[in-house]
This record gives structure tokens, C-alpha cells and sequence, in this order.
């Protein structure tokens, strides 16, 4: 569950000032999101977890990473992957210097030979995947204000400022956490998300996950035009007595595609 622009900016999108159909603009949001997700082939938001890869000789293309917490490979096919490669050591993650990284590339001066070459399931990396703001391997910045969660699985946390906004995807120490209701005291949020492990928090720093512009950009423009499909009652043809009918153009819209044409992942990703 994550959005790429919240309700409040989607809402001054289409000036509207009423609250009344906030929880159906965020569903609208979400699925946008996914939208732009599946037509470029990769996502934004920041997934923690461990995912698994063929083996390979010198060369393995990987999903969008912004930070590997180990790469291990499985030499013997035996379902264990007891050799731990080295970042920096073993292998280098490439592009050297831009994120998010797409591959992993054996260093030819080190000593180790390859990534479980032969091996189906030879590679398990456990890391941060994701494409984030495209910019570092930290794609959020800090928002000022602290939070308290008394425990590892309430919804309601307390927030010591009002600068977050519904439909934000937020960073408490390791902890992600994804906002659906904002109140002057506290956040409604979904603890534990994008592969996070819930926790208690005693006054501690929010941060709050950022993603590039024209991803922004596109995703409003995708949700404003799925909203306004309604008045249509979403008929794929409509018309009038002095136009006479006319089709609706369906899917994503030309200029959505030209904002998005950059991020299209050509190579092989896994998922």
C-alpha cells in the first residue's frame, strides 16, 4: 500500500475543499500508483525484504536496488546459501554512481569467481528494493517531528507536528508506516509496511519517503482523470445533441506516457 501523491494535493488538483470523499480519492490514488508501477515495469516506493536470483558467471541483472544488507549464493544447489560476498569486495553494484542499482558485477581483482554460476536459485539477496526518488539510496528526508508508537501494532501513533498529509509512506527508525487519517494530535496509520517489521517508538525522528517529479506528475494526472470518469457514469462513449458521440480515450494517457517514458525499465528485472 503506497501512493506516489497524497489526498490533499490531489483534492487542490481538482479544487475540492470537501473531506467527504477523502477515503475514495486515496483508494483512487493507490490505484494510480500501481498504474504508473505496472507500465514501467518497476516500482517507487522502498521494499524491504530478501528476493532470490539465477545464478550467473560474472554478471547478474537484479531488480532496483538502493542497498544490499547481504548478497549470499547457494554453490552446491543444496537449498543453503552458505558463501556471503563482500559489496566492494566481491562484487561492485552498478550503475557505480547513480540510483538505483540494476546489476551486480563480479570484481575481477578479487578472488572470488563468480555468483553461483549454473545454479537456478543460486543468489539471495536480502537489501532494500525499489527505485526511490532516483537520487540516493536514502529517498526521504526528515520531517521535523517526532513520533510515539507505545506499542508494535497500533494504528494510532503520536505525532509531534502537522506536516504530514494521507497517502504519505513515512520512516520511523526501520519501521515504515503508511498514513490514511491525519488529526491534530496523531496519525492513522498501517504499521509495518513494504516488508517492515513493527516496533515501539519513544520520541523518535519521521521521515517521509519522497519520488521523482514527473512520477508525481503522472500520477496525478492518472487519478484526477480516473476520478472524473465517474461523471460519465464510465461510459466508454458519450456525446451530446450539437457534437454528436464520441469515445472516451481509454488507459493511460498520451502525456502520462511521454512523463514516464524516461523510467521504463528496458532490461530483464526479477520479481
Amino acid at each position: 500500500m503506497n501512493s506516489y501523491v497524497t489526498v490533499d494535493t490531489l483534492k487542490s488538483r481538482l479544487n475540492l475543499a470537501s473531506t467527504d470523499d477523502d477515503t475514495q480519492l486515496r483508494l483512487i490514488i493507490e490505484a494510480a500508483s500501481r498504474l504508473i508501477d505496472n507500465y514501467c515495469g518497476r516500482w517507487f516506493y522502498v521494499l524491504s525484504g530478501t528476493k532470490y536470483y539465477p545464478g550467473a558467471d560474472a554478471i547478474v541483472t537484479l531488480d532496483d536496488i538502493l542497498s544490499i544488507t547481504t548478497l549470499k549464493t547457494d554453490t552446491d544447489a543444496d537449498g543453503i546459501f552458505e558463501s556471503t560476498l563482500t559489496e566492494n569486495t566481491d562484487f561492485f553494484l552498478h550503475p557505480l554512481n547513480t540510483f538505483p542499482k540494476r546489476r551486480a558485477e563480479i570484481n575481477w581483482a578479487g578472488n572470488y569467481g563468480d555468483f553461483a554460476h549454473t545454479i537456478q536459485r543460486g543468489i539471495q539477496i536480502v537489501g532494500l528494493f525499489g527505485y526511490g526518488d532516483g537520487e540516493s539510496a536514502t529517498p526521504y528526508s526528515s520531517s521535523g517531528a517526532t513520533l510515539t508508537a507505545s506499542t508494535s501494532s497500533t494504528t494510532s501513533v503520536t505525532i509531534s507536528s502537522a506536516v504530514f498529509e494521507v497517502g504519505q509512506t513515512i520512516l520511523v527508525e526501520s519501521e515504515q508506516m503508511y498514513i490514511t487519517a491525519v488529526a491534530s494530535t496523531g496519525l492513522t496509520v498501517n504499521r509495518a509496511v513494504n516488508g517492515t517489521t513493527g516496533a515501539i517508538h519513544s520520541a523518535q525522528t519521521a521521515y517521509i519517503y519522497s519520488y521523482p517529479s514527473p512520477i508525481i506528475e503522472a500520477t496525478l494526472m492518472t487519478a484526477s482523470r480516473l476520478w472524473k470518469r465517474k461523471e460519465t457514469s464510465f461510459a466508454t462513449i458519450v456525446g451530446a445533441p450539437e457534437l454528436g458521440p464520441y469515445e472516451i480515450h481509454r488507459g493511460l494517457d498520451i502525456d502520462v506516457k511521454t512523463l514516464l517514458q524516461p523510467y521504463v525499465r528496458t532490461d530483464q528485472g526479477w520479481v
